[in-house]
């Protein structure tokens, strides 16, 4: 056997020895990160539990609402013999904005606007159509 194969096989260790002290710090580094991030996240979702769980749901319902409104003005509209939407005494609004504050906009037979307001008059939805 040559003296290189041998050479070789001596080093080996070395270098297998440093790659895993790379690999280590790399892999510690890492999980450090990965620690920190989670904590993050964390904090982060339970700060967002604590102040939007209410608004969030007030937003969810404003924007049923909404989508079931604007369901009913295309479906109305599309139903129309001149392709209308329908009049603010026509107009049934959905069993989903029973409770919600629905402000008009605009309605008339080519366009509709309108908002879902909150309890303390913010904006929790907005839909527009026609044109």
């Amino acid at each position: 056997m040559s003296v290189r194969p041998l050479l070789l096989l001596a080093l080996l260790p070395l270098l297998s020895a440093c790659q895993d002290t790379q690999a280590r710090a790399e892999n510690e580094a890492l999980t450090r990160r990965v620690a920190a991030l989670e904590t993050q996240v964390q904090a982060l979702k339970a700060a967002q539990v604590e102040v939007a769980a209410p608004d969030l749901e007030a937003q969810l319902s404003a924007q049923n609402c909404a989508n079931d409104l604007t369901r009913a003005l295309e479906t109305y509209r599309e139903n129309s013999i001149d392709g209308r939407y329908p009049a603010p005494a026509q107009l049934d609004l959905p069993e989903t904005c029973g409770s919600q504050r629905v402000n008009w906009l605009r309605l008339d037979a080519a366009h509709y606007t309108f908002t879902v307001t909150g309890d303390r008059g913010q904006e929790l939805a907005r839909q527009s159509g026609g044109g």
